[in-house]
């Protein structure tokens, strides 16, 4: 996905799509589920590769998971984008510090999740390419190609949606002050009251003395 100015978030924020679809944490965490499950299709699109490949059927059904999975993380993208505020799709030389931490460090515990979905995978191929007796087993191309595909999605689909996942509802507006209807003659501008400190509303010391 290509990154954003300004301006283009600006705009993306009043076309589409609706805020109503990321207003909340939950509706968020819904998103990212989704996405989430944009990327488990190409996976399943390699399981479906190693039973059936090569095959008509295979060849099919990975073109129809692959379309599926790239429309519909086109559309949670667009929604995270909203939702994070820039966080994820704005260029990083428009980001602010704060937005700028926020991305790194979503980045990094992305790369972490990489690594365990790596080892998990190195694993699963490793404890298939182990002969059982005298039974070879034998991996499809096409299985191995959509398995890379696989990686190569997640890794670059995961940043935005851990941002999604984390990011916190903003805190609500203060309500307003009760106090702040009094006249400006009874409050200075430093908070306190306007009168003379140590006398009387009449002019009259405290002390009780006539003043002079």
């Amino acid at each position: 996905m290509g990154e954003l100015t300004p301006g283009q978030l600006e705009a993306h924020y009043r076309d589409w799509p609706p805020r109503s679809w990321y207003a909340t944490r939950g509706r968020r965490r819904i998103l990212v589920g989704v996405g989430a499950g944009s990327a488990g299709l190409i996976w399943v699109s390699a399981i479906v590769c190693y039973y059936l490949a090569p095959s008509l059927t295979a060849m099919w059904t990975t073109f129809a998971l692959t379309g599926a999975a790239s429309v519909i993380y086109v559309v949670v993208y667009s929604a995270l984008v909203g939702a994070t505020r820039g966080v994820v799709g704005l260029a990083e030389r428009h980001l602010d510090e704060r937005q700028s931490r926020e991305r790194q460090k979503i980045q990094a515990n992305a790369h972490r999740g990489t690594t365990v979905t790596l080892v998990v995978l190195g694993v699963l191929l490793l404890s298939l390419a182990v002969p059982k007796g005298e039974t070879v087993v034998q991996i499809p191309a096409a299985a191995i190609v959509m398995l890379v595909f696989g990686v190569i999605a997640t890794h670059v689909i995961l940043p935005s949606l851990m941002a999604g996942w984390q990011m916190s509802d903003p805190p609500p507006d203060d309500e307003d002050d009760p106090d702040d209807g009094r006249d400006d003659e009874d409050q200075g501008e430093d908070g306190r009251s306007g009168r003379a400190p140590g006398r009387s509303g009449d002019g009259q010391p405290i002390d009780g003395k006539t003043a002079t």
